[in-house]
């Protein structure tokens, strides 16, 4: 599924490619097997420009699907329908909230998840925000179902996956991202630095 728009910024179509083989590694190392008829959740997702990654990993054959991204801003979330609705093939229900991430358990109507996916979680920021958020995408999970993040730092990453084996999930892998693009704003900051894949106990 190609986006109907380009991206917004230099530099996003190169590091959605590497995603697009980290989230592969990851996947296999979890044993992981794409259903049928795929629900994914994509949260705090911004302009979601990784929904093309996840679909093609977690539908390469589907013909039916349900793909929700949420983010709490509106102007992230317009450019993200701007950008993937018009793309989307017959049979295939995407859709995109504004909305907080953190309430899931509050939002009506919505399906257990095949796949919960968390770009560049910022768990530092709001430790006990995300503690409430990785609760509900873990209850949010169908049997079998993987929630897998992705994180800046390695530290925050670490501290992300302690908050998790604290909420019972099982971690089934932990890859570092041997060619993340360096951000020059923090010290060790790299994009998809970081991805690790879990599991509900």
């Amino acid at each position: 599924m190609q986006a109907a728009i380009p991206f917004t910024y230099p530099g996003i179509a190169e590091d959605v490619a590497r995603l697009r083989e980290l989230l592969g590694l990851g996947l296999r190392a979890a044993a992981w097997s794409p259903p049928p008829a795929p629900a994914i959740l994509n949260l705090a997702c911004g302009r979601a420009d990784e929904t093309g990654v996840l679909l093609a990993a977690a539908a390469p054959l589907a013909r039916e699907l349900f793909y929700l991204g949420i983010d709490l801003r509106p102007p992230e979330i317009a450019e993200a329908k701007a950008r993937w609705l018009p793309t989307a093939p017959p049979g295939w229900q995407l859709e995109f909230r504004a909305g907080d991430a953190s309430r899931t358990d509050r939002m009506q109507q919505l399906p257990p998840f095949n796949l919960v996916f968390i770009r560049h979680q910022n768990y530092w920021h709001d430790p006990d925000t995300w503690l409430v958020l990785f609760r509900n995408a873990l209850g949010s999970l169908k049997e079998g179902g993987l929630l897998v993040i992705t994180s800046y730092f390695d530290r925050e990453h670490e501290l992300a996956m302690a908050c998790l084996g604290q909420c019972g999930a099982r971690k089934l892998a932990d890859l570092h991202h041997p060619h993340a693009r360096p951000l020059p704003d923090a010290p060790k900051k790299a994009v998809d630095r970081r991805l690790a894949v879990f599991g509900p106990t």
